[in-house]
């Protein structure tokens, strides 16, 4: 029986599976699938449905804040420009010859840098876009110092220090925000509003500086074109003001005209027609420079006054829209979330008082199928012919089930008890099935015994070489079908009855394996390290070798060798049996490792892997590990792994030919192997024509044999070897020639050379008569013919 380690990937390697409707393996296509579904769609339409309303929400809430983080760094620009006006007013004054103001310098100038540091630490915090559109109008007063050291030193005219702080300021009043963005009509206006008075005031303090110029000058006259100049900054201020009073709300408006009605707004406005009536030329009347940049100097601080209420208005008006899109986002999240919440409470109510019993249930039946059910099982296959293992427990209905749930616990209980009653019967069919393969493994394990003891008769009795090889082959063809009857009672879970007492050197373990298969002549001993083996397993460790053995000849080509090694290792002895045949695909490889194992029951597996059955359950059964594996260059690798508890310590002794045990004694005929990596020297073998397990002594030769009872042929007859070792200790001792040392491969060539004209002499014996021929020579070769 060939363990048939090689195997293809068709269909009939793993049993058939019943596969479920695709409707159950579907996660839709439950009760609670369906519910899913019903769920996933309602809560699709109200996210969608509240999705856009809080995608409105959002947009609004984060306008809103991006609306206020732009009026907060527009109003702290408006304060760094309000500053850079004065720094510009006092600068001209200064210019203009009225060094007095020199020691203002410092406080104007400090002031104008710690509003530029405000700017830049609130750049830090706002969001980066709107941070990059204000950093190039800042950039412009990077040379702000250089131009207070030219003042300083007089080095830089009135118009030139008073177009830099011009031209400055105007690009610090651009700003970065488009108003028509804005969504909200009251904020909108608010920042037109800022933004028009803004202007205005930077116009009144040009107007300002540029007075101051005028009243200081020698002539007291405008010079070229600084009557016109005059004119624009006027008619800016006017047009400024009154896009403040459209934009402005009333309030606002109303702090614009108390502003523009003090005292020092009239002061202002008759220096201001003073100026306009010079038309160009000399004025009127002189005006004090200093007195009118006081005046003008109070009126801006007032106009700042109104702007910072407009700003502190737009802040709050953004401020207050940004609560209410804060507010509606909350709410309306509320609102998703409860109707979220409330669709789930409604599918967990649903699942509770429909899905639940059935769940439970289900999980029921399913611990029935793989645990409860095959549980009870097993305690039947493996329970006593007297014992009775108890049935499973019966399902229950869940609590609070209806009248449907019961009826399908019902009817799940009785497949359970019909299944288990089944599984009994099974059992009983099967211990029935295992004793009758056990009494016909018996028998005919009787019976080849028997046949081969009657074979073993006339192979003694016979000495014609054409008929003696027909015995021999006779012996072997039996031999290889005790081991079959010996599969079945493996497979029936019966020991084997070939035990014996004494421990066995593991080498004729090996060769009472190569009795038993065919084309043994292709094994080759690479190594065998000494080694006893308990001779309780001797037998079923040389079966298991067996079937490897023939594996490895079947799935190799004919003109290749099979090697089989033994070494000692430290948990054990280990035997390999190595080919160089079509190897195995790793897949394949699991899967024999698996049955080698001894994991699957063989009743389920294919007839052409009973090998690896056989083998299987003798390794379980004596605690071997037996593994395959792929050859360094091609083929597989078969390791027997020995335990120590199945090894003997102690000199390796053969046993005396009538206490020698059968399994022996056949394996005796198998011609002995050359072992090249061995450190001993071993000498050449010595074909043996004779069935006993010891050669002749060296002190009698053939012819020196004692006469004995003879065939009707006239030939000697062969005795046991203590009858003949008694009749020959009188014989005289003749020195026996000296053995030439030859090498493994010589003697494999002399062995193969000897087998050749043997069959050449067959042949020859076949086309001539025998009385001519006369009687042929005893053939050693098949002699040695495994039984």
């Amino acid at each position: 029986m060939s363990a048939g380690h090689r195997s293809s990937s068709g269909s009939d390697d793993v049993p058939r599976q019943v596969t479920a409707p695709s409707s159950e393996t579907r996660p839709f296509g439950t009760i609670r699938g369906k519910l899913l579904r019903i769920l996933a769609l309602c809560l699709t339409v109200v996210v969608v449905l509240l999705g856009i309303e809080v995608a409105s929400v959002v947009r609004r809430d984060l306008a809103a804040r991006a609306t206020s983080e732009s009026v907060t760094v527009e109003i702290t620009v408006q304060r760094l420009v309000h500053e850079v006006q004065r720094e510009r007013g006092i600068s001209s004054v200064f210019l203009s010859g009225h060094y007095e103001f020199g020691p203002l310098f410092q406080e104007y100038r400090a002031r104008t840098d710690a509003a530029q540091r405000e700017v830049v630490q609130l750049l830090g915090q706002v969001p980066a876009d709107t941070a990059a559109a204000v950093r190039p109008m800042l950039d412009r007063l990077s040379d702000l110092s250089a131009t207070r050291s030219k003042i300083d030193s007089k080095t830089i005219g009135f118009n030139a220090s008073h177009d830099y702080f011009t031209e400055r300021i105007a690009a610090l009043n651009q700003g970065y925000l488009d108003f028509n963005l804005i969504n909200d009509r009251e904020l909108q206006h608010g920042l037109f509003a800022m933004r028009s008075l803004a202007n205005a005031k930077e116009r009144t303090g040009q107007q300002r500086s540029f007075l101051n110029g005028i009243f200081n000058s020698s002539g007291n006259r405008f010079r070229d074109d600084e009557y016109v100049t005059l004119l624009d900054i006027l008619a800016n201020k006017q047009v400024a003001l009154a896009e403040f009073t459209r934009q402005a709300t009333p309030a606002q408006r109303q702090r614009l005209d108390r502003a523009q009605s003090t005292q020092v707004a009239a002061d202002i406005a008759k220096a201001e027609r003073i100026a306009v009536a010079a038309s160009g030329g000399a004025l009127p009347e002189r005006v004090n420079s200093r007195a009118h940049h006081d005046w003008m100097t109070a009126y801006i601080d007032e106009l700042q006054g109104v702007l910072q209420s407009v700003a502190d208005d737009i802040q709050g008006r953004a401020d207050t829209l940004q609560n209410e899109a804060t507010t509606e986002l909350v709410v309306v999240i509320l609102v998703v979330l409860l109707v979220i919440a409330l669709l789930l409470w409604m599918f967990v109510d649903t699942n509770r008082s429909i899905i639940g019993p059935l769940a439970v249930l289900a999980e029921d039946a399913e611990d029935i199928a793989t645990r409860r059910l095959p549980e009870a099982v097993a305690a039947l296959q493996t329970a006593q012919e007297h014992e009775r293992p108890p049935p499973p427990e019966p399902m229950r209905a869940p609590a609070g089930a209806g009248a449907e749930i019961h009826s399908v616990t019902r009817a799940l209980d009785r497949v359970q008890s019909t299944a288990f009653a089944l599984a009994n019967e099974q059992t009983v069919l099967r211990r029935n099935t295992s004793e009758s393969m056990a009494n016909l493994g018996r028998r005919n394990q009787n019976l080849l015994r028997r046949q081969l003891a009657f074979i073993t008769d006339l192979e003694q009795e016979e000495l014609d070489p054409a008929v003696l090889a027909n015995l021999f082959q006779l012996d072997h063809l039996a031999t290889r079908m005790r081991r079959n009857a010996e599969s079945l009672l493996v497979l029936a879970g019966t020991t084997s009855p070939r035990q014996w007492t004494e421990p066995l050197p593991a080498v004729d373990v090996v060769r009472a394996a190569l009795a038993e298969v065919e084309d043994y002549h292709r094994v080759v001993f690479r190594r065998i390290d000494d080694q006893l083996v308990a001779g309780a397993v001797a037998a079923e460790i040389a079966h298991m070798l067996a079937e490897l053995i023939e594996n490895g000849l079947s799935f190799s080509p004919p003109e290749v060798e099979v090697e089989i090694y033994g070494r000692r290792v430290p948990n054990g002895y280990t035997l390999a049996v190595i080919d160089h045949g079509i190897g195995m695909s790793a897949d394949a490889m699991a899967k024999a490792n698996t049955r080698l194992g001894g994991k699957e029951n063989f009743l389920v597996a294919p007839t052409r892997f009973l090998g690896h059955y056989v083998v299987g359950q003798l390794a379980k059964r004596l605690g071997v590990q037996v593994n395959l594996a792929e050859s360094p260059a091609s083929g597989v690798t078969a390791r027997i792994v020995l335990p120590t508890s199945l090894l003997v310590t102690g000199p390796a002794t053969r046993p005396v030919a009538e206490e020698e045990p059968e399994l022996l004694r056949r394996a005796h005929v198998i011609p002995p192997q050359a072992v090249p990596e061995s450190a001993e020297p071993v000498p050449a073998p010595v074909a043996v024509a004779v069935l006993e397990p010891e050669p002749v002594p060296d002190n009698v030769t053939q012819h020196q044999r004692p006469s004995g009872e003879r065939t009707r042929n006239g030939l000697l007859k062969r005795v046991p070897r203590n009858q003949g070792s008694n009749q020959n200790r009188g014989v005289r001792a003749v020195p026996k020639p000296p053995v030439t040392d030859r090498t493994p491969a010589q003697v494999r060539s002399m062995l193969s050379d000897f087998r050749g004209g043997h069959k050449r002499g067959e042949r020859a014996s076949r086309d001539s008569p025998m009385d001519q021929a006369g009687p042929l020579p005893v053939s050693h070769q098949n002699a040695e013919e495994p039984r």
